[in-house]
């Protein structure tokens, strides 16, 4: 017995629509994925930027991690300290 792949035994489509609960879970993970991401990656880039000594590429990263920088320079304490370790070890 041959199946086909067009069978209708499987719905390929949602026929009702995301609740907003559903988006807003959504929004909020998409959220933590981008600033998870946005932390993790300042130790790389600061290693790059010191490796590499390009005006244009250091100018992007002090623009881009002008928030972390903020928050370092105002020494807001539990954040400041952990960027300043997790920064240090790729210095």
């Amino acid at each position: 017995m041959v199946s086909s792949i067009y069978s209708r035994d499987v719905s390929t489509t949602d026929s009702t629509p995301p609740t907003i609960r559903q988006k807003l879970a959504v929004s909020m993970m998409c959220l933590f994925a981008f600033l998870l991401l946005y932390f993790m990656m300042s130790g790389p880039l600061v290693w790059i930027e010191d490796k590499m000594k390009f005006k244009p590429f250091t100018r992007s990263v002090e623009t881009v991690y002008a928030p972390l920088v903020v928050i370092v320079k105002s020494d807001m304490k539990p954040a400041s300290s952990a960027i300043k370790a997790y920064v240090g070890m790729f210095k």
